[in-house]
């Protein structure tokens, strides 16, 4: 009997060994269908975005892009009511003083005055500017002051008139010139 067994217990090994290599075959083929199903959808994905992609936009005549917007839909244009109280609007502008001055040159020689400096002091009626590319200046009086940003292309029309009070600082050198009153 125990020939028999070990006859039986060789014909299941190779049994086993045949179905162990069956389900190999078997695993590896699915395997390989489960790649070449997954290279599929990834070639057709590939194929779909390349045929939808987004297209460039497009161009007027000159060559500049845009893109068409409707944001009408309808054939009637819209209607906007930009007066909805029927008001008239009022427009304020803040009134000074008019001053008659006339720019005149100076009445003597003497009264001629040209420097180059930081400040100027009055009474003085300032004629010529000359200023770097951006200048800050400080008008300043007794009481008070006032600051404000010039460039070099603001060159005076007619004249800066300082009264015997008044100052003009500047945040860097600045050639001037001007007439001293008598």
């Amino acid at each position: 009997m125990p020939a028999v067994y070990l006859i039986e217990a060789a014909r299941c090994r190779a049994c086993a060994s045949r179905t162990a290599a069956t389900v190999r075959e078997v695993q590896m083929s699915t395997f390989v269908k489960t790649l070449f199903v997954l290279n599929l959808l990834f070639a057709a994905s590939y194929l779909v975005t390349r045929l939808h992609a987004q297209r460039p936009p497009e161009l007027d005549a000159t060559g500049a892009a845009y893109m068409r917007v409707n944001i009408n839909p309808t054939d009637i244009p819209p209607m906007v009511n930009i007066n909805p109280y029927e008001t008239v609007p009022k427009v304020e502008i803040t009134r000074l003083p008019e001053i008659h001055v006339l720019a005149s040159g100076c009445q003597s020689r003497q009264n001629f005055e040209t420097g180059i400096g930081r400040s100027i002091s009055g009474p003085l009626m300032i004629t010529y500017l000359h200023l770097p590319q951006q200048t800050v200046v400080t008008l300043a009086a007794e009481t008070d002051s006032h600051s404000m940003n010039l460039g070099a292309a603001g060159q005076i029309t007619t004249a800066i008139y300082l009264q015997s009070n008044q100052r003009l600082d500047f945040d860097s050198e600045i050639m001037y010139s001007g007439c001293r009153p008598n």
